[in-house]
C-alpha cells in the first residue's frame, strides 16, 4: 500500500507492493507537514496511556501529548485493517483535506507518522475539547457557555464550513459534521476537525457519489437515501448543531417513558406553536437578547429542511448568523428532514430493488460511524 502527496491535495491509492520509504520520501517533501516517529510520539503521550486519552472516534483515539520543544498537541492514532482500508482511507482523507489549507476554523494539522500498519496525525492541542464534551457531556462535567460564547461559536462554524464549501480549491465537502467534530480552543474558538471521511468536490460537479456514512441524528435525509453527497448535506448537519449550541441539548435524547427523541423534531413543533425561543438553553436563565436567538433558531430550521435546495449556503447561513443577511419578515420554513432509524434506508433502497426493472441500487452503508 502507498499514497503519495499530489500538488493538487489529492492522493492516489496503489495496491502494490512498495516500501513505506516511499511513502515518507513523498511526505518529506510537503513543507507544511512535519514526519514525526512513532519513538517521538510514544514519549509525547506517555505510552498513548488511558490517563493521556481525550477523544475517541470510530477510526481511532486521540491523546494528549507533549513534544520535545514543550509544546502540546493531539496524537490520533489510527489502526489499519489492510484487507478493509479501514484506518488508511481515513487517514489519507485527513492529510489530502489539512495538509495544505489554513483557517482560523480549521484544525491545524501539524503532522503525521507512519509505522508498519499504524498511522498518526498530530493536530494543534485544543484545551477546551469538543463542543459534545464541554456543552453537552455529563451534567458535572459541562461548562456553562454565555450566550456571546454559544453566538462566536455558531458563527465561527459556519464560516468554517464555508471556506471549505465555496473559497478552497478544489471544495471540500466534510461528510460529519457533529458536536463531536468541533473542537474548541482556550478561547474557545470553534475548529472544524475529523476529516476522514470528508470527499473533495471537483470542478462544476454538484455532488459526489459515496457509501452512506455520518452519524444518526446530523445525517441529511437525502443523503442517506441516495448516497448523493452535496454541500447540503452538510448544511443540514451544522442546522443540527446550531440547535444544539442554543439549546444545550443532543441531537438525539432518550428518555425512559418517551424513547428516544428529536430536537430537530422538538423544534418544528415549538416553531409551528409560536414558542420556538422556550427551545433556548435554561441555563442561561432568560440572559440572551431574545430577536438575537430568535434569529438563530430560524437559521437552524432553514438549514434542515427537508427539501435540499431550499437550504441556504453556508456563507448565507454565516451572513445570516452574524446579521449582516436580513433573516426576519415574511419568511417561510419547510418542514425538517428528519431520519429516525437506519431501517427507513434499508426499505427505501429494498422497495427500489423490488420495484425497478434495473439493476438493484449499488449504494453500501456504513454503519460504524452512525454511532461514534
Amino acid at each position: 500500500m502507498k499514497f503519495q502527496l499530489c500538488g493538487s491535495s489529492c492522493f492516489s491509492f496503489s495496491n502494490s507492493k512498495s516500501t513505506i520509504d516511499t511513502t515518507i520520501s513523498g511526505l518529506n517533501r510537503h513543507e507544511n507537514l512535519i514526519i514525526f516517529s512513532s519513538q517521538e510520539l510514544e514519549i509525547a503521550t506517555h505510552g498513548f496511556s488511558s490517563s493521556n486519552k481525550i477523544g475517541e472516534g470510530a477510526f481511532g483515539c486521540v491523546y494528549k501529548g507533549r513534544l520535545a520543544d514543550g509544546c502540546f498537541v493531539g496524537v490520533k492514532k489510527l489502526s489499519v485493517d489492510i484487507e478493509s482500508m479501514r484506518g488508511e482511507r481515513e487517514f489519507i482523507s485527513e492529510l489530502a483535506a489539512l495538509s495544505n489549507i489554513s483557517h482560523e476554523n480549521l484544525v491545524k494539522l501539524r503532522g503525521c507518522c507512519v509505522d508498519g500498519a499504524n498511522r498518526f496525525l498530530v493536530y494543534e492541542y485544543m484545551e477546551n475539547k469538543s463542543l459534545a464534551q464541554t456543552l453537552l457531556g455529563k451534567e458535572e462535567k459541562r461548562v456553562k457557555l454565555s450566550w456571546e460564547t454559544r453566538r462566536d461559536i455558531s458563527i465561527g462554524v459556519a464560516k468554517g464550513l464555508a471556506y471549505l464549501h465555496e473559497e478552497v480549491q478544489p471544495h471540500i465537502l466534510h461528510r460529519d459534521i457533529k458536536a463531536s467534530n468541533i473542537l474548541l480552543d482556550h478561547n474557545f474558538t470553534p475548529k472544524l476537525g475529523d476529516f476522514g471521511l470528508s470527499r473533495i468536490l471537483r470542478d462544476n460537479t454538484s455532488h459526489v457519489s459515496t457509501r452512506v456514512a455520518g452519524t444518526l441524528g446530523y445525517l441529511a435525509p437525502e443523503y442517506a437515501i441516495s448516497g448523493q453527497l452535496t454541500r447540503k448535506s452538510d448544511v443540514y448537519g451544522f442546522g443540527v448543531v446550531l440547535m444544539e449550541i442554543i439549546s444545550g441539548r443532543s441531537a438525539i435524547d432518550f428518555d425512559l417513558q418517551l424513547g428516544e427523541h428529536y430536537l430537530v423534531q422538538k423544534a418544528w413543533e415549538a416553531y409551528k406553536e409560536e414558542k420556538i425561543l422556550e427551545v433556548v438553553d435554561p441555563s442561561l436563565n432568560m440572559n440572551f437578547p431574545e430577536k438575537e436567538a430568535l434569529r438563530f433558531l430560524i437559521v437552524s430550521l432553514l438549514c434542515v429542511q427537508e427539501t435540499a435546495k431550499l437550504r441556504p449556503n453556508m456563507s448565507t447561513a454565516a451572513k445570516m448568523l452574524s446579521n449582516e443577511t436580513e433573516v426576519m419578515g415574511d419568511i417561510e420554513i419547510g418542514e425538517p428532514g428528519l431520519l429516525s432509524d437506519l431501517m427507513d434506508i434499508r426499505l427505501h433502497h429494498k422497495h427500489i430493488s423490488q420495484t425497478s426493472s434495473s439493476r438493484p441500487s449499488s449504494i453500501s452503508f456504513s454503519t460504524a460511524n452512525f454511532f461514534s
